[in-house]
């Protein structure tokens, strides 16, 4: 008995001296960072070993701008309303370089990374197509998803509805996020991860490059 009680004075106090930041799904509680370039403040979490925004990105730069002449930005519908809660939709080539310093854009290695810890299982990655079983539901937001399509966000990851432009319009907002993965496809088309109101699964696939997608940014190693 004597034993029982030592070991429990001692996690108490290291509950007390250090904190207890993991909840039972060895997910962070959110933490946030200041992004130095422009002063937005974006909520992160740590599942497993990675570190990821849990917030799309809403950094400007210069090929997420649409036309600079009729300031129609890249936010759906050039509203800077959607961009407060959605992010900005970039075309690859701006995703690669727009996360801020000791942050990047996520490879296909480390987007499998993530959807392993959350129960996908590795042989799933191997081809293209909808992968898992809830663990998009895990990953999707309380909010925002059309209809039915609302996730339990038991993940913390956050993943929002943000839509996408592309051949002159934007689609999709409420009903479909979608994500760049920096993993290269071939000279039109790079890889992508997806969330469907309709789905709780995750899409794995590639699309093209001149698209406008969200981005997540993953910290440096």
């Amino acid at each position: 008995m004597k034993k029982f009680y030592l070991i429990l004075l001692c996690a108490t106090f290291i509950s007390i001296q250090f904190g207890c930041k993991k909840n039972d799904d060895n997910t962070n509680i959110p933490d946030t960072i200041t992004d130095s370039r422009d002063g937005q403040v974006y909520a992160t979490l740590t599942i497993g070993d990675q570190t990821w925004f849990s917030q799309n990105l809403n950094y400007e730069t210069s090929n997420s701008v649409r036309n600079y002449d009729t300031e129609e930005w890249w936010w759906y519908n050039n509203d800077p309303n959607n961009g407060k809660i959605y992010g900005r939709l970039y075309t690859w080539n701006a995703a690669l370089t727009s996360c801020p310093d000791g942050w990047h854009l996520p490879s296909n290695n480390e987007w499998a990374t993530l959807l392993i810890s959350l129960g996908v299982s590795q042989s799933e990655l191997i081809e293209e197509g909808w992968v898992g079983t809830d663990e998009g539901k895990k990953m999707k937001s309380t909010s925002h998803w059309i209809g039915e399509g609302n996730g339990t966000n038991t993940s913390n990851f956050n993943g929002l509805p943000g839509g996408t432009f592309g051949n002159g319009e934007f689609l999709g907002l409420g009903e479909s996020g979608f994500w760049w993965s920096s993993s290269n496809y071939n000279a039109e088309y790079a890889y992508e991860y997806d969330l469907s109101q309709f789905d709780d699964r995750v899409y794995f696939g590639h699309f093209t490059k001149t698209f406008g997608r969200s981005v997540r940014c993953i910290k440096d190693k």
